[in-house]
């Protein structure tokens, strides 16, 4: 009722959850933050692996919801969990570029819930409608911040290497995101994490989008300025990154 639960997103590929470590990362750590105490997360695993035997290349959804037994906002005395699994169609990733813009609709800011993948999602609804065209991000800031897209975490070249927004007042802490963070430090690829402003947006060479299904996405313009893409797959090429 109150969008009190989270989820996490990601492939089927080989019969096997691409990053299962991370995912699993991430619900634990939602379910300790958000106080779910009832949440088992080696008997979801255990069904999910189970279910896989059967699904060659998919992408899926983990849902996990509370069960509300009491009337009002309180947690119930006598909660349990649902975990739900949804398992869709593979639908290949973008074959072009990104077009990104500024979303009317503003992030949600909440510091004691930014990077989890919580299910109060409305501000990302609003600007994922906002997007009319295939092969268009909506960015979502918190006045001058760029916090992140619609469904993408962001990363800009600077002058000093690449960055990626700081998510300590919102956000979610994706997957992907994480992975090349990773890939890029043991790269010695310059790398950080830091609050990015329009400006620097826009003054940017190159810029890329992430999330567990399209892998590295690069932006190819911001409004009327073209970005270069090429340096977004030269660092493809160094990170042999796919996702």
């Amino acid at each position: 009722m109150f969008g009190d639960g989270f989820f996490t997103t990601g492939v089927i590929e080989g019969n096997q959850l691409l990053n299962a470590v991370y995912h699993k990362e991430r619900l634990l750590k939602s379910a300790k933050m958000l106080l779910f105490v009832t949440y088992d997360g080696e008997a979801l695993f255990d069904a999910l692996n189970r279910l896989l035997i059967s699904v060659e290349k998919a992408s899926i959804r983990i849902t996990v919801t509370r069960t509300q037994f009491e009337r009002g906002y309180a947690i119930s005395s006598a909660q349990d969990c649902l975990a739900t699994i949804q398992v869709f169609p593979w639908v290949a990733t973008p074959e072009s570029d990104c077009q990104v813009f500024y979303a009317e609709t503003p992030v949600s800011v909440n510091s004691k819930l930014a990077g989890l993948k919580h299910l109060n999602r409305l501000d990302n609804v609003l600007a994922a409608s906002e997007i009319t065209q295939k092969n268009q991000e909506a960015l979502l800031c918190d006045n001058e911040l760029i916090v992140c897209g619609s469904r993408t975490n962001l990363f800009i070249a600077s002058d000093k290497g690449w960055v990626t927004p700081l998510l300590k007042r919102a956000g979610i802490e994706g997957i992907t995101r994480r992975l090349v963070l990773q890939s890029m430090v043991a790269c010695d690829i310059p790398v950080k994490e830091k609050d990015i402003s329009r400006l620097e947006m826009e003054n940017a060479k190159a810029a890329f989008l992430t999330n567990s299904l399209v892998g590295i996405w690069p932006i190819s313009r911001l409004g009327n300025k073209k970005l270069a893409t090429d340096l977004v797959q030269q660092l493809q090429f160094q990170l042999n990154f796919i996702r």
